[in-house]
């Protein structure tokens, strides 16, 4: 399995535990879809503030799984048990997933360090989002469209590989 992949479900175990962050990697939360009319159009200003804010978050995740990554090999964790527990952990089952005391003890302080980790993560890609004097509420809007609009994903991911 891909250390990548791995990672990136370290970091989706994470959020179980209501870590958020508002990057498309992040954040694959359902988005309601708009109503028809109701889709916007974002200047090219807009839409390259919503790039260069995109590329910063990247950035911010990839430090966090990095932190969450360290913390799971401090407490002597594999990443597909944490998963595993997280996983049962969210469907109020963690007691039949087999861990041993041990595992259960170094799952819980792990979870609580990440849990830990939210609010400064939280600030981060609010700072990262607003950098250029762009709105949280605004960031918000681009990334619905951009999750329903392919033409405008390909826009925003084009400009994000020239920055």
């Amino acid at each position: 399995m891909n250390l990548m992949y791995k990672l990136k479900g370290a970091a989706l175990a994470a959020l179980i535990f209501g870590a958020t962050a508002i990057t498309p990697a992040l954040a694959q939360q359902a988005t309601p879809p708009t109503k028809q009319g109701q889709q916007q159009n974002f200047t090219e200003a807009d839409l390259k503030q919503f790039a260069a804010a995109n590329n910063r978050l990247m950035t911010i995740q990839q430090e966090g799984e990095k932190t969450m990554m360290g913390i799971l090999q401090e407490e002597k964790l594999s990443i597909d048990k944490f998963n595993q527990m997280a996983q049962a952990h969210q469907q109020q089952k963690l007691t039949e997933v087999g861990a041993t005391p041990e595992e259960m003890a170094a799952f819980n302080k792990a979870a609580q360090r990440m849990m830990e980790l939210q609010p400064a993560m939280q600030k981060d890609v609010e700072t990262a989002i607003q950098k250029d004097g762009m709105t949280l509420d605004k960031y918000e809007q681009i990334m619905i469209a951009y999750r329903q609009d392919p033409a405008l994903q390909e826009r925003v991911n084009s400009m994000m590989q020239k920055q």
